[in-house]
Protein backbone atom coordinates (compact mmCIF):
# COMPACT_ATOMS: atom_id res chain seq x y z
CA UNK A 1 0.00 0.00 0.00
CA UNK A 2 1.36 3.42 -0.93
CA UNK A 3 0.39 6.80 0.46
CA UNK A 4 0.88 9.56 -2.09
CA UNK A 5 1.39 12.25 0.55
CA UNK A 6 1.29 10.21 3.70
CA UNK A 7 3.29 10.58 6.87
CA UNK A 8 6.44 9.01 5.41
CA UNK A 9 6.57 11.17 2.26
CA UNK A 10 5.92 14.41 4.12
CA UNK A 11 8.56 13.66 6.72
CA UNK A 12 11.02 12.58 4.00
CA UNK A 13 10.53 15.78 1.96
CA UNK A 14 11.04 17.95 5.05
CA UNK A 15 14.24 16.16 6.04
CA UNK A 16 15.63 16.30 2.49
CA UNK A 17 14.98 20.04 2.21
CA UNK A 18 16.62 20.71 5.58
CA UNK A 19 19.72 18.65 4.71
CA UNK A 20 20.25 19.18 0.96
CA UNK A 21 19.69 22.95 0.61
CA UNK A 22 22.62 23.89 2.93
CA UNK A 23 24.85 21.36 1.13
CA UNK A 24 24.08 22.88 -2.27
CA UNK A 25 24.66 26.44 -1.00
CA UNK A 26 28.00 25.52 0.61
CA UNK A 27 29.25 23.69 -2.50
CA UNK A 28 28.28 26.52 -4.90
CA UNK A 29 29.67 29.34 -2.73
CA UNK A 30 32.87 27.44 -1.97
CA UNK A 31 33.52 26.65 -5.63
CA UNK A 32 33.04 30.26 -6.78
CA UNK A 33 35.01 31.89 -3.96
CA UNK A 34 37.85 29.41 -4.26
CA UNK A 35 38.28 30.20 -7.96
CA UNK A 36 38.67 33.94 -7.23
CA UNK A 37 40.98 33.26 -4.30
CA UNK A 38 43.28 31.01 -6.31
CA UNK A 39 43.49 33.54 -9.15
CA UNK A 40 44.42 36.32 -6.71
CA UNK A 41 47.03 34.15 -5.06
CA UNK A 42 48.53 33.21 -8.42
CA UNK A 43 48.74 36.90 -9.35
CA UNK A 44 50.40 37.78 -6.05
CA UNK A 45 52.91 34.94 -6.33
CA UNK A 46 53.73 35.95 -9.91
CA UNK A 47 54.17 39.58 -8.83
CA UNK A 48 56.60 38.48 -6.07
CA UNK A 49 58.56 36.34 -8.51
CA UNK A 50 58.66 39.27 -10.96
CA UNK A 51 59.92 41.63 -8.27
CA UNK A 52 62.76 39.32 -7.27
CA UNK A 53 63.68 38.71 -10.92
CA UNK A 54 63.70 42.46 -11.58
CA UNK A 55 66.08 42.98 -8.69
CA UNK A 56 68.44 40.27 -9.92
CA UNK A 57 68.37 41.58 -13.48
CA UNK A 58 68.91 45.16 -12.31
CA UNK A 59 71.94 44.06 -10.30
CA UNK A 60 73.36 42.35 -13.38
CA UNK A 61 72.85 45.44 -15.53
CA UNK A 62 74.35 47.72 -12.88
CA UNK A 63 77.38 45.43 -12.69
CA UNK A 64 77.86 45.76 -16.47
CA UNK A 65 77.63 49.52 -16.10
CA UNK A 66 80.26 49.43 -13.35
CA UNK A 67 82.61 47.38 -15.54
CA UNK A 68 82.24 49.86 -18.40
CA UNK A 69 82.72 52.81 -16.06
CA UNK A 70 85.82 51.21 -14.56
CA UNK A 71 87.45 50.73 -17.97
CA UNK A 72 86.41 54.21 -19.11
CA UNK A 73 87.75 55.80 -15.96
CA UNK A 74 91.12 54.02 -16.24
CA UNK A 75 91.50 55.10 -19.88
CA UNK A 76 91.01 58.71 -19.05
CA UNK A 77 92.47 59.00 -15.54
CA UNK A 78 95.79 57.34 -16.32
CA UNK A 79 96.05 55.70 -12.90
CA UNK A 80 96.57 52.29 -14.54
CA UNK A 81 99.12 52.36 -17.37
CA UNK A 82 97.79 49.09 -18.76
CA UNK A 83 94.34 50.68 -19.31
CA UNK A 84 95.30 54.26 -20.20
CA UNK A 85 96.80 53.77 -23.65
CA UNK A 86 93.75 54.51 -25.80
CA UNK A 87 94.45 58.26 -25.99
CA UNK A 88 97.59 57.51 -27.99
CA UNK A 89 95.57 56.00 -30.84
CA UNK A 90 93.56 59.02 -31.86
CA UNK A 91 95.41 59.58 -35.14
CA UNK A 92 96.76 56.94 -37.46
CA UNK A 93 100.53 56.12 -37.26
CA UNK A 94 101.04 57.77 -33.88
CA UNK A 95 102.23 54.50 -32.24
CA UNK A 96 104.58 51.75 -33.30
CA UNK A 97 103.72 48.12 -33.85
CA UNK A 98 105.59 47.13 -30.72
CA UNK A 99 103.56 49.55 -28.63
CA UNK A 100 100.33 48.08 -30.03
CA UNK A 101 101.43 44.57 -29.11
CA UNK A 102 102.48 45.67 -25.62
CA UNK A 103 99.21 47.54 -25.11
CA UNK A 104 97.21 44.54 -26.37
CA UNK A 105 98.99 42.29 -23.87
CA UNK A 106 98.55 44.77 -21.05
CA UNK A 107 94.82 45.17 -21.86
CA UNK A 108 94.20 41.44 -21.73
CA UNK A 109 96.18 41.08 -18.52
CA UNK A 110 94.35 43.94 -16.85
CA UNK A 111 90.85 42.71 -17.84
CA UNK A 112 91.37 39.01 -17.21
CA UNK A 113 90.03 39.29 -13.67
CA UNK A 114 86.90 41.03 -14.97
CA UNK A 115 86.18 38.18 -17.38
CA UNK A 116 86.75 35.56 -14.72
CA UNK A 117 84.56 37.25 -12.11
CA UNK A 118 81.67 37.74 -14.57
CA UNK A 119 80.83 34.45 -16.28
CA UNK A 120 78.24 36.09 -18.51
CA UNK A 121 80.79 38.52 -20.08
CA UNK A 122 82.12 36.82 -23.19
CA UNK A 123 84.45 39.57 -24.35
CA UNK A 124 85.69 43.18 -23.95
CA UNK A 125 86.56 45.22 -27.07
CA UNK A 126 88.19 48.64 -27.36
CA UNK A 127 87.86 50.32 -30.76
CA UNK A 128 90.37 53.21 -31.10
CA UNK A 129 89.70 56.19 -33.32
CA UNK A 130 92.46 55.18 -35.74
CA UNK A 131 90.86 51.74 -36.29
CA UNK A 132 93.03 49.79 -33.87
CA UNK A 133 91.13 47.12 -31.92
CA UNK A 134 92.08 45.71 -28.49
CA UNK A 135 90.27 42.55 -27.34
CA UNK A 136 90.05 40.45 -24.22
CA UNK A 137 87.70 37.47 -24.71
CA UNK A 138 86.74 33.95 -23.67
CA UNK A 139 86.61 32.78 -27.24
CA UNK A 140 84.22 35.17 -28.99
CA UNK A 141 86.79 36.72 -31.32
CA UNK A 142 86.15 39.46 -33.86
CA UNK A 143 85.86 38.75 -37.53
CA UNK A 144 89.26 39.27 -39.20
CA UNK A 145 89.56 42.78 -40.62
CA UNK A 146 86.31 43.94 -39.00
CA UNK A 147 85.92 47.75 -38.97
CA UNK A 148 83.04 49.04 -36.80
CA UNK A 149 82.67 52.53 -38.28
CA UNK A 150 79.82 51.58 -40.63
CA UNK A 151 78.02 49.27 -38.21
CA UNK A 152 74.62 50.30 -36.89
CA UNK A 153 75.48 49.64 -33.26
CA UNK A 154 78.58 51.84 -33.56
CA UNK A 155 76.63 54.76 -34.96
CA UNK A 156 73.93 54.43 -32.27
CA UNK A 157 76.61 54.32 -29.58
CA UNK A 158 78.17 57.57 -30.84
CA UNK A 159 74.72 59.18 -30.85
CA UNK A 160 74.45 58.62 -27.12
CA UNK A 161 77.71 60.60 -26.50
CA UNK A 162 79.01 58.54 -23.63
CA UNK A 163 75.75 56.92 -22.64
CA UNK A 164 75.26 53.17 -22.63
CA UNK A 165 73.77 51.66 -25.74
CA UNK A 166 72.27 48.17 -25.47
CA UNK A 167 71.90 46.02 -28.58
CA UNK A 168 69.48 43.17 -29.25
CA UNK A 169 69.83 39.52 -28.25
CA UNK A 170 70.96 38.16 -31.60
CA UNK A 171 73.70 36.49 -33.57
CA UNK A 172 76.41 39.17 -33.80
CA UNK A 173 77.74 39.18 -37.34
CA UNK A 174 81.14 40.52 -36.37
CA UNK A 175 81.94 37.84 -33.78
CA UNK A 176 83.30 34.28 -33.90
CA UNK A 177 81.86 31.78 -33.12
CA UNK A 178 78.40 32.73 -34.24
CA UNK A 179 76.08 32.43 -31.20
CA UNK A 180 73.35 34.46 -29.52
CA UNK A 181 74.60 37.33 -27.39
CA UNK A 182 73.76 40.88 -26.37
CA UNK A 183 76.15 43.86 -26.52
CA UNK A 184 76.59 46.91 -24.29
CA UNK A 185 78.63 49.77 -25.77
CA UNK A 186 79.60 53.34 -24.89
CA UNK A 187 81.88 56.02 -26.34
CA UNK A 188 84.98 57.06 -24.34
CA UNK A 189 86.12 60.70 -24.14
CA UNK A 190 89.17 62.57 -22.88
CA UNK A 191 87.82 64.59 -19.92
CA UNK A 192 90.32 67.39 -20.47
CA UNK A 193 89.94 67.95 -24.19
CA UNK A 194 86.40 66.46 -24.53
CA UNK A 195 87.83 64.59 -27.47
CA UNK A 196 86.50 61.09 -28.26
CA UNK A 197 89.26 58.52 -27.89
CA UNK A 198 87.36 55.29 -28.75
CA UNK A 199 84.39 52.99 -28.12
CA UNK A 200 84.07 50.18 -25.51
CA UNK A 201 81.98 47.13 -26.42
CA UNK A 202 81.00 44.52 -23.80
CA UNK A 203 79.63 41.28 -25.28
CA UNK A 204 77.44 39.25 -22.88
CA UNK A 205 76.14 35.73 -23.47
CA UNK A 206 72.80 34.18 -22.49
CA UNK A 207 74.18 33.49 -19.00
CA UNK A 208 73.37 37.10 -18.26
CA UNK A 209 69.75 35.98 -17.71
CA UNK A 210 70.45 32.69 -15.93
CA UNK A 211 69.55 34.02 -12.50
CA UNK A 212 66.09 34.87 -13.78
CA UNK A 213 65.29 31.17 -13.74
CA UNK A 214 65.55 31.00 -9.96
CA UNK A 215 62.24 30.87 -8.05
CA UNK A 216 60.27 30.53 -11.28
CA UNK A 217 57.50 27.96 -10.81
CA UNK A 218 56.93 25.11 -13.24
CA UNK A 219 53.81 26.64 -14.77
CA UNK A 220 55.31 30.16 -15.01
CA UNK A 221 57.13 31.63 -18.00
CA UNK A 222 59.43 34.66 -17.71
CA UNK A 223 60.32 36.81 -20.71
CA UNK A 224 62.51 39.89 -21.12
CA UNK A 225 61.54 42.24 -23.98
CA UNK A 226 63.53 45.05 -25.44
CA UNK A 227 62.17 48.56 -25.90
CA UNK A 228 61.11 47.53 -29.42
CA UNK A 229 59.23 44.52 -28.14
CA UNK A 230 61.81 41.96 -29.29
CA UNK A 231 62.44 39.05 -27.02
CA UNK A 232 65.80 39.19 -25.26
CA UNK A 233 65.25 36.17 -23.05
CA UNK A 234 62.61 33.50 -22.42
CA UNK A 235 62.55 30.59 -19.96
CA UNK A 236 61.05 28.35 -22.63
CA UNK A 237 63.12 27.69 -25.71
CA UNK A 238 61.58 29.04 -28.89
CA UNK A 239 58.84 30.85 -27.00
CA UNK A 240 57.69 34.12 -28.50
CA UNK A 241 55.95 36.62 -26.27
CA UNK A 242 52.27 36.71 -27.29
CA UNK A 243 51.93 40.41 -26.63
CA UNK A 244 53.84 43.60 -25.82
CA UNK A 245 52.34 45.40 -22.82
CA UNK A 246 51.55 49.05 -23.46
CA UNK A 247 51.70 50.18 -19.85
CA UNK A 248 55.04 50.25 -17.96
CA UNK A 249 53.77 47.86 -15.32
CA UNK A 250 50.63 46.01 -14.35
CA UNK A 251 48.73 42.74 -14.75
CA UNK A 252 46.13 41.53 -17.21
CA UNK A 253 44.44 38.39 -18.48
CA UNK A 254 44.65 37.61 -22.18
CA UNK A 255 41.53 35.58 -22.90
CA UNK A 256 42.74 34.59 -26.36
CA UNK A 257 45.77 32.78 -24.95
CA UNK A 258 44.06 32.09 -21.60
CA UNK A 259 47.09 33.35 -19.67
CA UNK A 260 47.71 35.80 -16.83
CA UNK A 261 50.50 38.37 -17.46
CA UNK A 262 52.33 40.35 -14.77
CA UNK A 263 54.96 42.82 -16.07
CA UNK A 264 57.25 45.72 -15.11
CA UNK A 265 59.86 47.99 -16.80
CA UNK A 266 63.56 48.56 -16.10
CA UNK A 267 63.90 52.31 -15.60
CA UNK A 268 67.29 52.74 -17.30
CA UNK A 269 66.80 50.54 -20.36
CA UNK A 270 63.08 50.49 -21.22
CA UNK A 271 63.18 46.72 -21.02
CA UNK A 272 60.00 44.89 -20.05
CA UNK A 273 60.03 41.81 -17.90
CA UNK A 274 56.88 39.69 -18.24
CA UNK A 275 55.83 36.69 -16.17
CA UNK A 276 52.96 34.68 -17.62
CA UNK A 277 50.95 31.90 -16.02
CA UNK A 278 48.60 29.62 -17.90
CA UNK A 279 45.13 29.91 -16.47
CA UNK A 280 44.59 26.33 -17.53
CA UNK A 281 46.76 25.24 -14.61
CA UNK A 282 44.79 27.50 -12.31
CA UNK A 283 41.59 26.13 -13.79
CA UNK A 284 42.81 22.59 -13.17
CA UNK A 285 43.45 23.40 -9.53
CA UNK A 286 40.08 25.08 -9.22
CA UNK A 287 38.43 22.23 -11.09
CA UNK A 288 40.03 19.62 -8.85
CA UNK A 289 38.85 21.53 -5.79
CA UNK A 290 35.41 22.00 -7.34
CA UNK A 291 35.31 18.30 -8.17
CA UNK A 292 36.27 17.47 -4.60
CA UNK A 293 33.63 19.85 -3.27
CA UNK A 294 30.99 18.42 -5.60
CA UNK A 295 32.06 14.87 -4.78
CA UNK A 296 32.00 15.60 -1.06
CA UNK A 297 28.62 17.28 -1.47
CA UNK A 298 27.32 14.32 -3.45
CA UNK A 299 28.58 11.82 -0.89
CA UNK A 300 27.13 13.83 1.96
CA UNK A 301 23.89 14.17 -0.01
CA UNK A 302 23.74 10.39 -0.34
CA UNK A 303 24.34 10.08 3.39
CA UNK A 304 21.70 12.74 4.05
CA UNK A 305 19.20 10.96 1.80
CA UNK A 306 19.98 7.63 3.47
CA UNK A 307 19.59 9.14 6.94
CA UNK A 308 16.38 10.88 5.87
CA UNK A 309 14.99 7.61 4.53
CA UNK A 310 15.99 5.81 7.70
CA UNK A 311 14.44 8.43 9.96
CA UNK A 312 11.30 8.63 7.83
CA UNK A 313 10.98 4.84 7.82
CA UNK A 314 11.70 4.60 11.55
CA UNK A 315 8.84 6.98 12.36
CA UNK A 316 6.34 6.19 9.61
CA UNK A 317 6.83 2.47 8.91
CA UNK A 318 5.22 1.24 12.16
CA UNK A 319 2.21 3.48 11.58
CA UNK A 320 1.89 2.49 7.93
CA UNK A 321 2.32 -1.19 8.78
CA UNK A 322 -0.42 -1.26 11.38
CA UNK A 323 -2.67 0.70 9.00
CA UNK A 324 -2.10 -1.93 6.30
CA UNK A 325 -2.74 -4.75 8.80
CA UNK A 326 -5.99 -3.17 9.88
CA UNK A 327 -7.12 -2.62 6.30
CA UNK A 328 -6.32 -6.20 5.25
CA UNK A 329 -7.63 -7.92 8.36
CA UNK A 330 -11.04 -8.69 6.85
CA UNK A 331 -9.21 -10.26 3.85
CA UNK A 332 -7.35 -12.67 6.11
CA UNK A 333 -3.91 -11.23 5.19
CA UNK A 334 -2.16 -11.33 8.56
CA UNK A 335 1.45 -12.62 8.15
CA UNK A 336 2.85 -14.75 10.95
CA UNK A 337 4.74 -12.63 13.50
CA UNK A 338 3.65 -9.37 11.86
CA UNK A 339 3.25 -7.66 15.27
CA UNK A 340 6.25 -9.09 17.12
CA UNK A 341 8.72 -6.53 15.75
CA UNK A 342 7.06 -3.51 17.35
CA UNK A 343 4.99 -5.05 20.17
CA UNK A 344 8.02 -5.19 22.49
CA UNK A 345 8.74 -1.47 22.20
CA UNK A 346 8.06 0.70 25.26
CA UNK A 347 7.04 3.88 23.46
CA UNK A 348 3.69 4.89 21.97
CA UNK A 349 4.24 2.56 18.99
CA UNK A 350 4.66 -0.39 21.36
CA UNK A 351 1.45 0.48 23.21
CA UNK A 352 -0.44 0.76 19.92
CA UNK A 353 0.82 -2.61 18.65
CA UNK A 354 0.24 -4.28 22.03
CA UNK A 355 -3.38 -3.19 22.22
CA UNK A 356 -3.95 -4.21 18.59
CA UNK A 357 -2.41 -7.64 19.29
CA UNK A 358 -4.72 -8.13 22.31
CA UNK A 359 -7.71 -7.19 20.17
CA UNK A 360 -6.69 -9.73 17.50
CA UNK A 361 -6.31 -12.46 20.12
CA UNK A 362 -9.82 -11.85 21.39
CA UNK A 363 -11.21 -11.87 17.86
CA UNK A 364 -9.33 -15.10 17.06
CA UNK A 365 -10.74 -16.73 20.19
CA UNK A 366 -14.27 -15.85 19.16
CA UNK A 367 -13.67 -17.05 15.59
CA UNK A 368 -12.14 -20.31 16.86
CA UNK A 369 -15.11 -21.03 19.07
CA UNK A 370 -17.52 -20.37 16.22
CA UNK A 371 -15.68 -22.46 13.68
CA UNK A 372 -15.19 -25.29 16.19
CA UNK A 373 -18.92 -25.74 16.40
CA UNK A 374 -19.20 -25.56 12.63
CA UNK A 375 -16.44 -28.16 12.27
CA UNK A 376 -18.43 -30.59 14.42
CA UNK A 377 -21.39 -30.24 12.10
CA UNK A 378 -19.07 -30.61 9.10
CA UNK A 379 -17.61 -33.83 10.51
CA UNK A 380 -21.09 -35.26 10.97
CA UNK A 381 -21.89 -34.44 7.35
CA UNK A 382 -18.69 -36.17 6.24
CA UNK A 383 -19.67 -39.32 8.14
CA UNK A 384 -23.09 -39.19 6.54
CA UNK A 385 -21.43 -38.79 3.14
CA UNK A 386 -19.29 -41.91 3.74
CA UNK A 387 -22.39 -43.88 4.77
CA UNK A 388 -24.14 -42.65 1.62
CA UNK A 389 -21.26 -43.82 -0.58
CA UNK A 390 -21.13 -47.21 1.20
CA UNK A 391 -24.90 -47.69 0.87
CA UNK A 392 -24.76 -46.99 -2.83
CA UNK A 393 -22.05 -49.57 -3.30
CA UNK A 394 -23.80 -52.12 -1.04
CA UNK A 395 -26.93 -51.94 -3.21
CA UNK A 396 -24.99 -52.61 -6.38
CA UNK A 397 -22.95 -55.42 -4.80
CA UNK A 398 -25.99 -57.18 -3.42
CA UNK A 399 -27.59 -56.95 -6.84
CA UNK A 400 -24.55 -58.61 -8.32
CA UNK A 401 -24.50 -61.41 -5.73
CA UNK A 402 -28.19 -62.05 -6.34
CA UNK A 403 -27.71 -62.29 -10.07
CA UNK A 404 -24.80 -64.75 -9.74
CA UNK A 405 -26.69 -66.83 -7.21
CA UNK A 406 -29.59 -67.23 -9.65
CA UNK A 407 -27.40 -68.12 -12.61
CA UNK A 408 -24.61 -70.18 -11.00
CA UNK A 409 -24.44 -72.63 -8.24
CA UNK A 410 -20.68 -72.24 -7.50
CA UNK A 411 -18.31 -71.47 -4.64
CA UNK A 412 -17.42 -68.06 -6.10
CA UNK A 413 -20.20 -66.59 -4.01
CA UNK A 414 -18.12 -67.37 -0.91
CA UNK A 415 -15.11 -65.44 -2.27
CA UNK A 416 -17.28 -62.51 -3.18
CA UNK A 417 -18.84 -62.55 0.27
CA UNK A 418 -15.37 -62.52 1.89
CA UNK A 419 -14.25 -59.59 -0.25
CA UNK A 420 -17.46 -57.77 0.60
CA UNK A 421 -16.92 -58.42 4.29
CA UNK A 422 -13.37 -57.06 4.10
CA UNK A 423 -14.69 -53.92 2.48
CA UNK A 424 -17.30 -53.44 5.19
CA UNK A 425 -14.72 -53.98 7.91
CA UNK A 426 -12.41 -51.44 6.20
CA UNK A 427 -15.22 -48.87 6.15
CA UNK A 428 -16.52 -49.45 9.66
CA UNK A 429 -13.72 -50.84 11.83
CA UNK A 430 -11.03 -48.22 11.23
CA UNK A 431 -11.48 -45.45 13.79
CA UNK A 432 -9.34 -42.84 12.07
CA UNK A 433 -9.84 -40.53 9.08
CA UNK A 434 -6.46 -41.20 7.40
CA UNK A 435 -5.08 -44.55 6.19
CA UNK A 436 -2.03 -45.59 4.19
CA UNK A 437 -2.07 -45.80 0.42
CA UNK A 438 -1.44 -49.57 0.76
CA UNK A 439 -4.63 -50.00 2.82
CA UNK A 440 -6.61 -47.91 0.34
CA UNK A 441 -5.32 -50.01 -2.57
CA UNK A 442 -6.25 -53.25 -0.74
CA UNK A 443 -9.76 -51.85 -0.38
CA UNK A 444 -9.82 -51.10 -4.12
CA UNK A 445 -8.50 -54.63 -4.77
CA UNK A 446 -11.44 -56.17 -2.89
CA UNK A 447 -13.78 -54.01 -4.94
CA UNK A 448 -12.18 -55.04 -8.24
CA UNK A 449 -12.25 -58.73 -7.17
CA UNK A 450 -16.00 -58.49 -6.71
CA UNK A 451 -16.36 -56.71 -10.07
CA UNK A 452 -14.33 -59.40 -11.80
CA UNK A 453 -17.09 -61.91 -11.06
CA UNK A 454 -19.62 -59.64 -12.66
CA UNK A 455 -17.65 -58.59 -15.75
CA UNK A 456 -15.14 -61.41 -16.07
CA UNK A 457 -12.23 -60.55 -18.36
CA UNK A 458 -13.99 -57.47 -19.68
CA UNK A 459 -12.45 -55.29 -16.93
CA UNK A 460 -8.90 -55.35 -15.57
CA UNK A 461 -6.79 -53.03 -13.44
CA UNK A 462 -3.12 -52.06 -13.15
CA UNK A 463 -0.95 -50.35 -10.54
CA UNK A 464 2.02 -48.00 -11.12
CA UNK A 465 3.04 -46.74 -7.69
CA UNK A 466 6.32 -44.92 -6.98
CA UNK A 467 8.42 -47.21 -4.75
CA UNK A 468 8.20 -46.22 -1.10
CA UNK A 469 4.97 -44.27 -1.59
CA UNK A 470 2.77 -47.13 -0.27
CA UNK A 471 3.25 -45.93 3.33
CA UNK A 472 2.11 -42.37 2.66
CA UNK A 473 -1.12 -41.39 4.42
CA UNK A 474 -4.34 -40.15 2.87
CA UNK A 475 -8.04 -39.82 3.62
CA UNK A 476 -10.03 -43.07 3.78
CA UNK A 477 -12.37 -44.06 0.93
CA UNK A 478 -10.97 -41.72 -1.76
CA UNK A 479 -9.97 -44.16 -4.50
CA UNK A 480 -12.85 -46.69 -4.45
CA UNK A 481 -15.55 -44.14 -5.48
CA UNK A 482 -13.31 -42.90 -8.33
CA UNK A 483 -12.60 -46.48 -9.48
CA UNK A 484 -16.30 -47.27 -9.26
CA UNK A 485 -17.08 -44.29 -11.53
CA UNK A 486 -14.41 -45.50 -13.99
CA UNK A 487 -15.98 -48.99 -14.11
CA UNK A 488 -19.65 -48.06 -14.40
CA UNK A 489 -19.39 -44.90 -16.50
CA UNK A 490 -16.21 -45.54 -18.46
CA UNK A 491 -15.75 -49.26 -19.06
CA UNK A 492 -19.21 -50.83 -18.74
CA UNK A 493 -20.47 -49.22 -21.96
CA UNK A 494 -17.23 -49.94 -23.81
CA UNK A 495 -17.08 -52.74 -26.36
CA UNK A 496 -14.28 -55.11 -25.59
CA UNK A 497 -11.86 -55.26 -22.68
CA UNK A 498 -11.16 -52.17 -20.57
CA UNK A 499 -8.52 -51.35 -17.97
CA UNK A 500 -8.39 -49.12 -14.93
CA UNK A 501 -4.85 -47.88 -14.22
CA UNK A 502 -3.92 -46.41 -10.82
CA UNK A 503 -0.67 -44.38 -10.73
CA UNK A 504 0.94 -42.43 -7.88
CA UNK A 505 3.94 -40.14 -7.61
CA UNK A 506 5.25 -36.88 -6.23
CA UNK A 507 6.12 -33.46 -7.70
CA UNK A 508 6.87 -29.97 -6.42
CA UNK A 509 3.26 -29.44 -5.28
CA UNK A 510 2.92 -32.69 -3.28
CA UNK A 511 1.58 -36.20 -3.87
CA UNK A 512 -0.60 -37.06 -6.86
CA UNK A 513 -2.72 -40.14 -7.57
CA UNK A 514 -4.32 -40.76 -10.97
CA UNK A 515 -7.20 -43.13 -11.79
CA UNK A 516 -7.29 -43.52 -15.59
CA UNK A 517 -9.54 -45.68 -17.77
CA UNK A 518 -9.56 -46.36 -21.48
CA UNK A 519 -13.34 -46.33 -21.67
CA UNK A 520 -15.91 -44.19 -23.46
CA UNK A 521 -14.50 -40.90 -22.09
CA UNK A 522 -16.35 -37.73 -21.14
CA UNK A 523 -17.94 -35.49 -23.72
CA UNK A 524 -16.72 -31.90 -23.75
CA UNK A 525 -19.96 -30.37 -22.40
CA UNK A 526 -20.07 -32.71 -19.39
CA UNK A 527 -16.34 -32.24 -18.76
CA UNK A 528 -16.85 -28.45 -18.71
CA UNK A 529 -19.71 -28.79 -16.16
CA UNK A 530 -17.62 -31.15 -14.05
CA UNK A 531 -14.67 -28.77 -13.96
CA UNK A 532 -16.97 -25.85 -13.12
CA UNK A 533 -18.35 -27.91 -10.24
CA UNK A 534 -14.84 -28.73 -8.97
CA UNK A 535 -13.87 -25.03 -9.09
CA UNK A 536 -16.82 -24.03 -6.89
CA UNK A 537 -16.41 -23.84 -3.07
CA UNK A 538 -16.78 -27.30 -1.48
CA UNK A 539 -20.03 -28.08 0.31
CA UNK A 540 -21.63 -31.17 1.75
CA UNK A 541 -25.07 -30.74 0.21
CA UNK A 542 -25.58 -33.37 -2.47
CA UNK A 543 -26.12 -32.17 -6.02
CA UNK A 544 -29.67 -31.84 -7.26
CA UNK A 545 -31.26 -34.48 -9.46
CA UNK A 546 -31.38 -32.03 -12.30
CA UNK A 547 -27.67 -32.53 -12.90
CA UNK A 548 -28.46 -36.00 -14.12
CA UNK A 549 -24.87 -37.25 -13.71
CA UNK A 550 -24.15 -39.61 -10.84
CA UNK A 551 -20.51 -39.76 -11.96
CA UNK A 552 -20.13 -36.06 -11.16
CA UNK A 553 -21.76 -36.60 -7.76
CA UNK A 554 -19.18 -39.22 -6.72
CA UNK A 555 -16.22 -37.21 -7.96
CA UNK A 556 -17.51 -34.03 -6.36
CA UNK A 557 -18.06 -35.70 -2.98
CA UNK A 558 -14.47 -36.99 -2.94
CA UNK A 559 -13.21 -33.55 -4.04
CA UNK A 560 -15.21 -31.90 -1.23
CA UNK A 561 -13.72 -34.20 1.40
CA UNK A 562 -10.13 -33.56 0.20
CA UNK A 563 -10.55 -29.78 0.03
CA UNK A 564 -12.31 -29.50 3.38
CA UNK A 565 -9.76 -31.74 5.11
CA UNK A 566 -6.49 -30.52 3.54
CA UNK A 567 -7.52 -27.10 2.24
CA UNK A 568 -6.69 -25.47 -1.10
CA UNK A 569 -5.12 -26.13 -3.58
CA UNK A 570 -5.67 -29.83 -2.91
CA UNK A 571 -8.57 -31.70 -4.52
CA UNK A 572 -9.49 -33.35 -7.83
CA UNK A 573 -8.70 -32.52 -11.47
CA UNK A 574 -10.54 -34.15 -14.40
CA UNK A 575 -9.11 -34.80 -17.88
CA UNK A 576 -10.50 -36.40 -21.05
CA UNK A 577 -9.58 -36.12 -24.70
CA UNK A 578 -13.24 -36.52 -25.62
CA UNK A 579 -15.79 -39.22 -26.28
CA UNK A 580 -14.20 -42.63 -26.79
CA UNK A 581 -10.76 -41.48 -25.54
CA UNK A 582 -11.02 -42.53 -21.89
CA UNK A 583 -10.80 -40.31 -18.81
CA UNK A 584 -8.30 -39.48 -16.07
CA UNK A 585 -9.10 -38.29 -12.55
CA UNK A 586 -6.13 -36.85 -10.67
CA UNK A 587 -6.12 -36.48 -6.86
CA UNK A 588 -3.85 -33.72 -5.49
CA UNK A 589 -2.75 -34.43 -1.89
CA UNK A 590 -0.16 -32.84 0.43
CA UNK A 591 3.44 -33.99 0.45
CA UNK A 592 3.87 -37.61 1.47
CA UNK A 593 3.50 -38.33 5.19
CA UNK A 594 3.93 -41.77 6.71
CA UNK A 595 2.18 -43.35 9.65
CA UNK A 596 5.28 -42.76 11.78
CA UNK A 597 5.05 -39.05 11.03
CA UNK A 598 1.38 -38.97 11.94
CA UNK A 599 2.04 -40.63 15.27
Amino acid sequence: MKFAWGLKNRLLVALLLISLIPIVIVVVVTSRNYASLVERQVQEVSANVLERAMIRMSNQLEEIVRVSEYIAYQQTAGSDASLSFLKHYVTAGSTSGYDRLRNERDFRSATESLLLSHDYIEGLYLFAEDGTVFTSTKGSELQIGYAPFDSDWYKRTLERQGGMYVGEMAFQEFLLPDKMSITFSRALYNPKTKERIGVLLINCGAKLFDELKNDVLNDQRITVLSANGDKLFGTEAGEVSPFVPEEPSGALVNKLSDRLYVYDTFSGYDWRMVISVSLASVTMQVQSTRTFAIGFGACWSIVAVALSLWIANAFSKPVSRIAVLMKNYDKGLQPQGSLDRYESRTDEIGILYGQYANMLKKIDTLIHERYHSQFIAMSAKMKALEAQINSHFLFNTLATINSIAELEDVDSIAEMSKALGDMFRYSIKLNRDEVTLREELEHVGNYMRIQSYRYGDKIGWELDILPGLENTTMLKLLLQPIVENAVYHGLEAKKGRGTVRISAGVDESGTWIEVADDGVGIVESKLARLREMLDSPPAFEQLGAESGDSRSIGIYNVHARITLFYGKPYGIEAFSEGEGEGATIRLRLPAARTEQTMK
